[in-house]
């Protein structure tokens, strides 16, 4: 009689325990499991107890364009809690490897997963009616028969997690369930006076900060290309490829008021006086700046925001997820660093030298983390 009431009650404890814990649990262990077996040993732990997903493309109009959108499906089960990934500026697009493998493991997780190559993304620049198209293909996720009743997230990397979040009080997206963003910055004004410097502000205080080469450029060439004046914006452009991201301090004399404002931001070593010139920029700029900023409308941002970022970042500095963090906004917000990511890479330099203390923290740090996302996503 005794064993048949433990039973009872273990029955009941794993029914009651399954939707809060043990299922985000298992998918959590999953995602991890398939991301780091393959990123480690090249063999990937995770399909030896989850079937293959279906990976299909398609070519939607969004907004009058054409977009290629990679879909992972589960491969069990008819309907799915979905996720919208937005990749990175990775020149790769769909086609990068990080991103793809990702992309399966959250299927084998149980998620339908939606891939959206946004142009504008793969080819490093900011568009003015970039959140209006991160909206658009977020509301075919939600239109998908096979989510529908389900729920619907959606997860940002590098560029994108930032472009993600400041899209985030847009009809589609105020109803995603949650969002998530690997990497991201918060504040377009921060984020280019701490490249153009070399400088973070974390906890109130200045430190150096090694921006990588590739941010070094492309982000200052990003922000010039949005110059009205094609003349201007081809000077600043080619002058902003020839110094490797850096400027002269002196503009050229023929330059319109425009872009003589912005190089003299962009020209600036100390991060005080860059990030008083770029507040300082016209109007014409200042919209393009606030509306791809997630702090412009964080305050109402109501879905749970999950924030994932790699504490020696060197493509956007970790003191934008702190800042985000630090300030509060209708909905919750988790912060996990990580010093085991390379950035949106699974690994950083010298991971797999360190210690078994090292990786319990941090992989334990990882499933608590993917446990929390998998609570609200599935």
């Amino acid at each position: 009689m005794k064993r048949r009431v433990a039973l009872v009650v273990l029955i009941v404890a794993l029914v009651v325990l399954w939707r809060p814990l043990l299922r985000p649990l298992g998918a959590g262990s999953i995602v991890v499991a398939d991301i780091y077996s393959s990123a480690l040993w090249d063999r990937n732990l995770a399909a030896l107890v989850t079937p293959p997903p279906r990976v299909s493309d398609s070519s939607d109009d969004v907004l009058g364009s054409p977009m290629r959108i990679t879909w992972w499906t589960p491969g069990w089960g008819d309907r799915h809690a979905a996720v919208m990934l937005v990749n990175g500026a990775t020149q790769l697009g769909n086609d990068d490897p990080e991103t793809r493998r990702l992309g399966e493991a959250l299927a084998r997780g149980g998620y339908l997963v939606m891939l959206p190559e946004f142009a504008f993304i793969k080819e490093g620049r900011f568009d003015a009616r970039a959140t209006a198209y991160l909206d658009a293909a977020f509301a075919r996720l939600l239109a998908r028969p096979d989510a529908s009743g389900m729920p619907h997230g959606a997860f940002g990397f590098s560029v994108g997690g930032g472009l993600l979040l400041a899209a985030a009080t847009r009809p589609a997206l105020r109803r995603a369930t949650y969002l998530g963003a690997l990497g991201a910055y918060f504040d377009l004004d921060t984020y280019l006076a701490a490249v153009v410097s070399g400088t973070q502000r974390r906890a109130g205080q200045l430190e150096p900060w090694d921006a990588d080469a590739e941010v070094r450029l492309r982000l200052p060439v990003a922000v010039a290309e949005a110059l009205a004046d094609p003349t201007d914006r081809a000077r600043v452009t080619d002058a902003l490829r020839a110094g490797a991201g850096h400027l002269s301090a002196a503009p050229p004399n023929d330059l319109g008021a425009e872009a003589v404002s912005l190089w003299s931001a962009l020209a600036s070593s100390d991060y005080a006086a860059a990030l008083e010139r770029i507040r300082a920029l016209p109007v014409s700029l200042r919209a393009i700046f606030d509306e791809v900023s997630p702090r412009t409308a964080w305050a109402t941002v109501r879905p749970p925001v999950f924030w994932l970022h790699d504490v020696g970042d060197r493509f956007e500095p970790v003191s934008e997820a702190e800042t985000a963090a630090s300030l509060a906004h209708a909905g919750p917000i988790r912060l996990q660093r990580t010093a085991l990511l390379s950035h949106a890479a699974a690994l950083g330099a010298g991971a797999r030298a360190k210690g078994l203390d090292f990786w319990f923290a941090e992989l334990s740090g990882l499933l608590s983390f993917a446990t929390a996302v998998q609570s609200e996503g599935l």
